[in-house]
């Protein structure tokens, strides 16, 4: 991922704004059970974020308290786990495959 501490306003507006061009052109060109189950998988991703930083501030609380403990905490995620779930070049759902099956790109 590129390192953006550094752009200005400008630059991060004109990123921004690129990126949801892809994204609408992405969209354009699924069908409405594909935005469906995009919007069923980005619910579920959200969902689980929002587990992840409730862990996160319940943790923080918890050193703060002085009650965490290093045994408690869980394994972390193995890569072999985590499956793209879009495709990072044109976001388009990844489909399970290898390849985007709208950009082609490696997923």
């Amino acid at each position: 991922m590129e390192n953006y501490a550094s752009i200005t306003p400008e630059e991060l507006a004109k990123l921004v704004e690129e990126a949801e061009k892809q994204a609408k052109a992405a969209l354009d060109k699924m069908t409405p059970e594909e935005r469906e189950q995009s919007i069923a998988r980005a619910n579920k991703l959200i969902a689980e974020d929002q587990a992840r930083l409730q862990k996160i501030v319940d943790e923080a609380k918890a050193v703060a308290n002085g009650n965490y403990s290093k045994d408690n905490e869980p394994e972390p995620e193995s890569a072999e786990k985590k499956t793209a779930m879009f495709c990072s070049n044109c976001g388009a759902p990844a489909g399970g495959g290898k390849f985007c099956e709208y950009c082609g790109k490696p997923l």
